[in-house]
């Protein structure tokens, strides 16, 4: 690269050594040129965008790809579990009829049961019932007997005094 006058006129006229003003410039060009090296150009991005998009659309492709393949595994991998946990299910439910028939059974022995003690107790309670009502009739009449004998004895001991009175009143009284 030719070193321009302008620079050697500028460094000049700032009183710098024409050798020291040559080799200033000099190193700014050497710079400038390595810098021009690092830079990149229109058609280093376009050859980087072209390779960054088949980068891309290879991923792309490859993880299609590998998302079909997982989604086909993941499909396989439902299906069986999903036929394990039917065969399960239908173990259980086969169980739990089983279980659930005995239970029924035992609570109809013990209802059963229930219900033969059930009525015994009733007919006790007949019978009892029956015997304190025998009871407490005869204890009533025995008390109704009593009490009308005893206001039949009273409402005539007020009549003979009232008799009395009226003998007694009519005796002196004329």
């Amino acid at each position: 690269m030719a070193v321009q006058p302008e620079s050697l006129e500028v460094l000049e006229k700032a009183d710098v050594a024409p050798a020291q003003a040559r080799a200033i410039v000099r190193a700014i060009e050497i710079e400038l040129a390595g810098v021009r090296d690092v830079l990149a150009t229109k058609h280093d991005l376009v050859e980087l965008g072209t390779s960054l998009r088949r980068e891309m659309s290879d991923l792309g492709a490859s993880l299609r790809r590998e998302m079909s393949e997982l989604g086909a595994s993941l499909r396989g991998e439902i299906s069986e579990l999903g036929a394990s946990l039917r065969g399960e299910m239908s173990e259980l439910g086969t169980s739990l009829r089983g279980e659930m028939s005995d239970v029924s059974a035992s609570l109809r022995g013990q209802l059963a049961e229930v219900d033969v003690r059930t009525r015994t107790d009733i007919a006790v309670l007949r019978t009892d019932m029956a015997t304190w009502r025998g009871e407490l009739k005869a204890e009533i009449h025995a008390l109704v007997g009593n009490s009308t004998r005893q206001m039949y004895l009273a409402l005539l001991g007020q009549m003979a005094v009232l008799l009395g009175f009226t003998y007694f009143f009519a005796t002196h009284v004329r």
